[in-house]
């Protein structure tokens, strides 16, 4: 799943991530963060945290934001080269250690 804001439209994004994660399928998360923040997405900055709490799911589920333009194409290799191999990432260190959500899905 890659995107540049929040779900906007349709059914609330974390429905649909448990119905996806129920079937058995793993979400990984590309947010990209190049865009200045609006009244109609989150935050940009957060825009990570919000596909870590809301977005992703699953076995190895893991975020690469892409916070540079000249990065985009090694983001999404960094991606899709796991995806496809079938392995987990590195468990990636989170900021807050609770189990709360931290943003509004």
């Amino acid at each position: 799943m890659s995107g540049d804001g929040a779900n906007n439209d349709g059914p609330l994004v974390t429905l649909i991530r448990d119905e996806v994660l129920a079937k058995g399928i793993t979400i990984n998360g590309l947010p990209i963060m190049l865009n200045r923040p609006n009244l109609m997405n989150v935050n940009v900055e957060g825009l990570d945290i919000y596909y870590r709490d809301c977005v992703i799911g699953g076995p190895g589920a893991f975020v690469i934001p892409i916070k540079e333009r000249e990065k985009v194409s090694e983001a999404i290799r960094n991606k899709l080269v796991p995806e496809v191999a079938g392995r987990t990432v590195a468990p990636q260190p989170i900021a807050a250690v609770s189990n709360a959500t931290r943003i509004s899905c």
